[in-house]
């Protein structure tokens, strides 16, 4: 199932072989464990549902990159490799994106990121800013996760994975390895 993109928290991929249950062209979009199928041609959804602002998200990015959408289906109704769209892309180039989170001692997450790094990050600092305040309980903080290439917490608490690398501190040991051979 290729991910065609990720934006503001919406994960939107599109299955290979897919043209069985809805048959129209479609994608499969997905936020804060919500998804909907939408339709390429029309924008509408056909089933399930997101929080109506991201909905109206995926429409308008379904009308910007419709005919590249539909390029795409073409593909992978025929189990061919489809192209991603990099509409999250900032000034050219992203961040890694996370793969597990291990929260640790003392308010830190120790992350892993698809480069194959692994940074710590300390939660800290957010410990006393808004609706962060709620993870100073240990049993809230612990529940961390990955959710669409970044981590959340119960209630929606989240941060994002820009954030993560690049405040997080890389892992001394994992770098001293990768100095060995270079």
């Amino acid at each position: 199932m290729p991910i065609l993109s990720m934006f503001y928290g919406i994960v939107v991929r599109m299955y290979f072989f897919d043209d069985k249950q809805h048959h129209v062209a479609h994608i499969h979009a997905e936020c804060s464990g919500r998804e909907a199928v939408f339709s390429i041609v029309s924008g509408e959804v056909l089933v399930g549902d997101l929080p109506s602002g991201k909905a109206r998200l995926v429409q308008a990015w379904i009308e910007i990159h419709r005919d590249e959408l539909q390029a795409d289906w073409d593909l992978a109704v025929n189990g061919e490799e489809v192209f991603k769209h990099r509409t999250a892309e900032i000034g050219g180039s992203m961040n890694p994106h996370v793969t597990s989170v291990h929260p640790l001692d003392d308010y830190e997450l120790e992350i892993s990121f698809e480069n194959g790094e692994s940074r710590k990050f300390d939660v800290k600092p957010y410990l006393g800013r808004g609706i962060f305040v709620r993870l100073r309980d240990l049993a809230v903080f612990r529940g961390v996760r990955v959710v669409a290439g970044s981590i959340e917490w119960p209630g929606g608490l989240d941060l994002s994975y820009d954030t993560l690398y690049i405040e997080g501190k890389p892992n001394i040991a994992q770098a001293l390895d990768a100095e060995q051979f270079h």
